[in-house]
């Protein structure tokens, strides 16, 4: 996390997700449950991509583990990431 933005690390670039206009961060194990891919990777090292769900409605993930999901909700889009450690990363966004 810099002071800008959310650094995701992927294999061969970072995808950067600015902090401006970011306006909750949840800790939501399993947030990506009855989830349905609309385009992107499922499983093979990752789960990146589009998705749906009826709780979250349409979003983009950036996970390699499922069960340390945080719902980072933007104004008008919501990004699924999942941090080592997800308590820590709410505590360093401080929102």
């Amino acid at each position: 996390i810099s002071s800008d933005a959310i650094l995701i690390h992927r294999l061969f670039w970072t995808t950067r997700l600015p902090r401006k206009d970011l306006q909750s961060a949840d800790f939501v194990p399993r947030a990506m449950r009855k989830s349905l891919r609309t385009c992107g990777n499922g499983g093979f090292f990752s789960f990146t991509g589009f998705y749906w769900s009826k709780s979250l409605g349409a979003y983009r993930a950036y996970v390699t583990d499922l069960q340390r999901t945080v719902v980072l909700h933007y104004n008008k889009r919501t990004v699924i990431v999942s941090p080592d450690s997800p308590e820590d990363f709410i505590r360093e966004l401080a929102l």
